[in-house]
């Protein structure tokens, strides 16, 4: 089974203009940690760092020799794209490449703090599984209100002891992955979708801004955890 972790990059969510890195956790620049961890994972067949601006070459060269590096469209940098738009088109640009993989495995920048192990752990589980997307997500411990269709208000139960559905947010960036030939259709998860739960509070934090970074930067400190 090969498996092509793909990381979407964007110049300006990485450095301001004048080159300085726009954010740091522990000492190490965002981008820098999610590339590190899939170059360190061993289950791994390729890491295709999805960047935006001819720019990030020069910060990407000393992992010439563990990664290839794709271009993306402008179009496909702005705020209207998400993530699996990106990942769509490098499914596309593999299979152009020869490369086949049987899935694509999004790795995003603003989940730096994965379980150790975590890549491997799904690559290896995920043969048996058959399934079109493997999807990364917490399990929710407490319970939400919604109003439907004729106004009246339903409670919803979270996971528990005497909860009456499981409720789980969805956190694609840690590690979830795709096959390809769903991305390029109108359901990009596909029919069979596996969830595979993180229930640790830490590994889910989101560091797209200065707020999320002072919590993981807390976390670190309490777990005592390097990156």
């Amino acid at each position: 089974m090969n498996v092509s972790a793909v990381i979407p990059i964007r110049y300006g969510d990485c450095f301001n203009e004048d080159g300085a890195p726009r954010m740091r956790l522990a000492g190490h620049e965002l981008w820098e940690i999610t590339l590190r961890q899939a170059c360190e994972a061993t289950s791994l067949d390729q890491v295709v760092v999805a960047y935006d601006d001819e720019r990030f070459l020069g910060h990407l060269k000393p992992w010439d020799d563990q990664i290839i590096t794709c271009l993306r469209p402008k179009t496909l940098s702005g705020d209207n794209s998400t993530t699996l738009d990106v990942l769509a088109f490098v499914a596309g640009w593999l299979s152009e490449q020869g490369i086949g993989a049987d899935y694509l495995m999004l790795l995003e920048i603003t989940h730096p703090l994965r379980p150790k192990g975590i890549i491997d752990d799904l690559v290896g589980s995920t043969g048996a599984q058959n399934a079109d997307s493997l999807i990364t997500s917490y399990p929710i411990h407490y319970n939400f209100w919604r109003r439907d269709e004729a106004g009246r208000m339903d409670r919803i139960s979270g996971t528990g002891e005497n909860a009456e559905i499981g409720l789980y947010e969805e956190l694609t960036g840690i590690c979830s992955m795709f096959r390809p030939r769903c991305l390029a259709s109108d359901n990009p998860f596909g029919e069979q979708v596996d969830l595979v739960p993180i229930d640790r509070f830490w590994a889910t934090i989101d560091v797209r801004d200065e707020d999320g970074c002072w919590l993981a930067e807390q976390y670190l400190k309490r777990l005592k955890i390097t990156l």
